[in-house]
């Protein structure tokens, strides 16, 4: 978690946040562990830093190692930036891993909201994404009830 900044975001946030990285990645390369950055949006997490795609496709960058990625939480993409199927063609090569959710609720993926779940997940495996997808939602059941969408959508546990 990169932490929260009440006002005003500045250079001093920017640089601790890159150099506390830059020390986490030695450690990550040494031990040939991934490590992601997950951008939160504003209305989760008011005030957090990291709630910018372009902010952390820029410290990926800066940094520049294999074991620093983007996690896509497609529920913070569709709240942040919205335009999700471009996006993820855009951001692709910097995945690290995907959590999904329904937004604007976080909840399982094949209740009522804002996202085409069957669409976004062919579009990932489209671009190229062949990982894991994980799970982080609040299910409005119980969670064997709240998993049957995965079979809907032609998928297994």
């Amino acid at each position: 978690m990169a932490g929260k900044v009440e006002g005003n975001v500045t250079t001093a946030h920017d640089s601790v946040y890159e150099n506390n990285l830059r020390y986490a990645v030695e450690l990550l390369e040494k031990e040939n562990i991934l490590g992601l950055i997950d951008p939160i949006n504003k209305y989760s997490i008011p005030h957090y830093y990291m709630n910018s795609f372009e902010k952390a496709l820029s410290v990926i960058e800066k940094i520049n190692s294999p074991n620093l990625k983007l996690m896509l939480d497609v529920f913070h993409l569709q709240l942040i930036r919205g335009n999700i199927s471009n996006t993820i063609k855009e951001l692709i090569k910097f995945i690290g891993h995907v959590q999904i959710a329904q937004a604007p609720n976080r909840n399982e993926p094949n209740t009522p909201g804002e996202i085409n779940y069957k669409y976004v997940l062919e579009a990932i495996q489209k671009a190229g994404y062949d990982d894991w997808i994980g799970l982080e939602y609040k299910p409005l059941g119980d969670t064997k009830d709240g998993l049957a969408w995965v079979g809907e959508l032609g998928y297994s546990l």
